[in-house]
């Protein structure tokens, strides 16, 4: 049901106060009341600078396919009233984490429309559990079935499936990580936007995970049993070495690459397109924005390929344990072990770090930010501690609202020294699982693409699985090692999660003091 409504400042704090009671009828977390208050608050008052008093609207709150949403339809010219002349970067960083509005026109009628309450999901990563054991009982149970006829499921069932499976994954990867990061460049560099001081706090951000890379890379050379027999072969200086895969990362046109999926080359044509666009200024608009659609279209497009992964470890996994393959999935735990040390390990310094730059006391510090903490561990999701982590950093660490505002959401996507972390440690064991012969060479360009996946990878449920299929090409990793990768992955989502929000907020305090953006009385507050 649509009430309408003639657009003035009286309608706009009637429609407020509808979504209010409403949601205080579902007994909504009164953080999200007052969150989704003020943003439609917002956009009915950009409507309303935009078109002036006496406009008719037509407001919708109910309940429609199970999910309760807040509905806005107005005739008039195409004017998208949910975005922000101040923040538009930031706007379109929240649009993508499903925490804004979605706004559509056909000829003159605007629909603006804002999920109020989302319909409760499992997590994905459940489903790839429930998976595993399937296969795992299966196998067992496969003991009693003949050979032939297990053979004949392999072939004509597991192993079709998973390969059509790989297939339909790779048709898109190379693409989605291209529009992902070259949407990225387009928007970081957006001068208008971001001005001098944006662009330090993310290359900091950036650099932070390259750093954990790094280490962590250095870690794994120390516990892992790694073949540098690549290396050994290899004739000529280290320093030779090096520059030759400078070289090699250079692409020789542009439609190889996303023919063989050599992720280092898609990397480098989405930069130097991205930094052209750039260049272009406002002449570039129209292509920035295409490239921003058309990455939000391709990451719908990949969620819904996503959904297939339980069928795709079942059926892979299944397949090992008949060819008496388990041992490969029971040796890849072992990694667990070594990146869960190396994220505690590195966080406990940059905690130290971070409260020596503050002139925190280390406990009061995590004690701030803890319940942000354990909100993004237990849901393993950085969305759902999102409204939570913003006010612990303006509320407790004393860092300025309009830098929360700005910095908080962007950091959501790109700080990932914790998923850097993992993706490093995990490729490293793998190439001593399957024996896959390393370099120097090798273990930079590791560094350099775990790095860079980390931060492009997108916010869909089963993007990791994504990530490995380009990684795996890149690194000359087996395909089947998709299955120990995802095994693992599972362990250990809760703690990637958890460190890089956590993390996250010591930066964000560590910038907010050398920008003088950042109340000591309340940082020091008990």
């Amino acid at each position: 049901m649509y009430k309408k409504h003639t657009l003035n400042e009286a309608a706009v704090d009637a429609v407020s106060a509808d979504i209010q009671e409403y949601l205080n009828k579902l007994h909504t977390e009164k953080r999200s009341v007052q969150r989704i208050r003020l943003t439609v608050e917002e956009i009915l008052l950009n409507l309303l600078e935009h078109c002036g008093d006496g406009m008719t609207i037509s407001v919708g709150i109910g309940k429609r396919f199970g999910r309760h949403l807040f509905r806005l339809r107005y005739e008039a010219a195409p004017f998208d009233p949910t975005k922000s002349s101040e923040n538009p970067v930031t706007d379109d960083i929240m649009r993508t984490l499903g925490l804004f509005p979605a706004w559509n026109c056909r000829g003159q009628t605007n629909t603006v429309s804002l999920v109020l309450v989302e319909r409760p999901k499992r997590n994905a990563l459940f489903y790839i559990f429930l998976a595993l054991i399937a296969a795992v009982l299966l196998g067992v149970i496969g003991n009693v079935i003949p050979q032939d006829v297990r053979q004949g499921v392999t072939d004509w069932v597991l192993s079709p499936a998973a390969d059509g499976f790989l297939g339909l994954l790779n048709t898109f990867a190379g693409l989605m990580i291209f529009l992902t990061i070259c949407s990225g460049v387009t928007s970081m560099g957006d001068s208008a936007s971001f001005g001098r001081i944006g662009k330090s706090v993310m290359l900091r951000m950036i650099g932070f995970s390259f750093v954990f890379s790094a280490a962590s890379a250095s870690l794994s050379t120390l516990f892992f049993h790694l073949d540098f027999s690549a290396s050994a072969q290899q004739v000529g200086s280290p320093l030779g070495e090096i520059s030759k895969m400078f070289f090699d990362i250079l692409p020789k046109n542009l439609v190889d690459p996303f023919k063989t999926g050599n992720t280092f080359h898609i990397i480098v044509i989405a930069m130097f397109i991205g930094c052209g666009l750039l260049a272009l200024g406002e002449r570039g608009s129209r292509i920035c924005n295409l490239i921003h659609e058309s990455s939000a279209l391709l990451q719908q497009t990949v969620s819904s390929v996503c959904a297939l992964i339980p069928v795709f470890v079942f059926c892979v996994l299944l397949r090992q344990i008949w060819s008496g393959q388990i041992g490969i999935l029971v040796s890849a735990f072992r990694p667990i072990l070594l990146i869960f040390g190396a994220v505690i390990l590195l966080s406990v310094l940059f905690w130290l770090f971070s409260s020596l730059r503050l002139r925190c006391p280390p406990l009061l510090l995590i004690k701030k930010v803890m319940p942000t903490f354990l909100t993004a561990f237990t849901t393993a999701s950085s969305v759902s501690a999102l409204p939570l982590g913003m006010e612990t950093c303006e509320k407790k660490l004393g860092i300025s609202s309009s830098m929360v505002s700005f910095v908080y959401p962007l950091g959501s996507v790109i700080f990932m020294p914790s998923s850097a972390t993992y993706f490093t440690v995990i490729i490293c064991s793998l190439a001593e699982l399957y024996q896959v012969p390393v370099s120097l060479s090798w273990m930079i360009m590791a560094v350099f693409i775990c790095t860079l996946i980390a931060i492009a990878m997108p916010p869909i449920p089963g993007a990791d699985i994504l990530c490995y299929t380009l990684l795996f090409s890149a690194l000359g990793i087996p395909a089947d090692a998709l299955v120990p990768a995802t095994a693992i992955g599972i362990t250990i989502d809760y703690l990637n999660t958890g460190t890089n929000v956590t993390l996250m907020m010591f930066q964000i305090a560590c910038d907010a003091k050398r920008l003088n953006c950042l109340d000591r009385e309340t940082l020091l507050r008990e």
